[in-house]
């Protein structure tokens, strides 16, 4: 039995409900992922195996955050990707509905796993210009029809520096200037969720 109190864990469960997490989820430990892979999840044979770094963490630790917090946060979002995987399976998908999948997938693993309150967090004025930058880098990318570029955005879309996911940093950050609609809008699905982050004028 799970005994983990996720971040956010009032809105984790008024978003995901009546969901459970596998009992027999295993925590892989294991070395060497390039540092962008500090933790993520894979199915294999029935299973979902959350695989931590722990080079990778000890070097968030060593910049000073407390390591307990850092697991916490870590597995929060992890946890969450299981429980959206359950509800809206990986199916195969064309190159722009790839975008609407790990927009949705990622924003709301990224916002839940944020920090502790995240329905008080105060929007700094950063976030609008990081908003408006990734979400045009997210339209400029759903247009993109060079096979190798769209190989190449594809990747950037969800690996790097954080602020430089563009993929995941636009999800995050429409889902947060929607704060109260968290629900409405994951039981809505991914499909068509790059529309919604590039209609949005963040005000």
């Amino acid at each position: 039995m799970w005994r983990f109190k996720f971040l956010n864990k009032a809105l984790v469960e008024e978003i995901f409900g009546e969901a459970t997490v596998a009992a027999d989820a295993n925590i892989v430990l294991t070395v060497g992922m390039p540092p962008m892979y500090d933790a993520m999840v894979r199915h294999f044979n029935d299973t979902y195996h959350i695989v931590f770094d722990l080079i990778n963490m000890v070097n968030y630790i060593t910049q000073g955050i407390d390591a307990a917090e850092l697991a916490r946060g870590f597995l929060s979002h992890e946890l969450i990707h299981i429980m959206i995987y359950e509800k809206y399976p990986e199916t195969d998908m064309n190159y722009a509905e790839y975008y609407d999948y790990i927009a949705f997938h990622e924003g709301f693993a990224h916002l839940l796993s944020y920090a502790e309150n995240i329905h008080a967090y105060e929007l700094i004025d950063s976030y609008k210009q990081r908003f408006n930058d990734s979400k045009a880098r997210l339209a400029a990318a759903i247009n993109e029809t060079d096979p190798k570029t769209q190989e190449q955005l594809m990747f950037k879309a969800n690996t790097g520096k954080y602020w430089e996911k563009f993929a995941a940093v636009a999800g995050k950050l429409y889902l947060m200037k929607h704060i109260d609609k968290l629900k409405e809008i994951y039981e809505q699905g991914w499909m068509g969720f790059v529309k919604k982050i590039t209609d949005y004028n963040w005000e």
